[in-house]
């Protein structure tokens, strides 16, 4: 080996012993338990709340690698509340006389969320707007499968916008 390949490598060891690259989402090292509050439903579909509450428990656990924990005694709470529950025609013919011909709805719902640091008694991240949609065929699906991949999404966005701020 050259004298400068040997200076190259021992240069790249010396810089990248300088950084460190980590994962799991750039929590706050002292976050490391999660208390997820029952979800408010303020929206006029029913069942929101309970299917809201438990993708935000498995994702805490599983996306974020938290400890669920008791609000006493969690390091963050985690509080949301749907606002609106939509379900609107996206893809459709008008026919003359009947209305129209639907071939594809979309359902969209909205909440906020707010996640807090109890050790330091600060919002890490906070969204009144937070939105998941999803489609379904009329002919074949029913809104409860856009209901679904909705609260996927939303719950996607959740994720992505808490690690982001974090």
């Amino acid at each position: 080996m050259t004298f400068r390949k040997i200076l190259s490598f021992s240069m790249l060891g010396l810089i990248a012993g300088c950084y460190s690259f980590s994962g799991g989402g750039g929590l706050p090292n002292h976050i490391r338990t999660a208390y997820v509050a029952p979800v408010d439903n303020q929206s006029s579909q029913f069942g929101l709340s309970e299917s809201l509450t438990e993708q935000l428990l498995e994702a805490a656990r599983q996306r974020l690698g938290l400890r669920l924990a008791s609000e006493s005694e969690a390091d963050a709470v985690i509080e949301a509340t749907i606002r609106r529950w939509s379900d609107e025609a996206v893809n459709f013919d008008a026919v003359a006389g009947v209305g129209a011909d639907v071939f594809q709805r979309r359902v969209t719902i909205s909440a906020s969320i707010q996640i807090l640091d109890v050790a330091n008694n600060m919002i890490i991240w906070e969204n009144q707007g937070v939105t998941g949609a999803g489609e379904y065929q009329p002919d074949n699906e029913t809104d409860e499968q856009g209901t679904i991949v909705a609260l996927e999404n939303l719950v996607q966005q959740i994720i992505d916008g808490a690690q982001s701020q974090w």
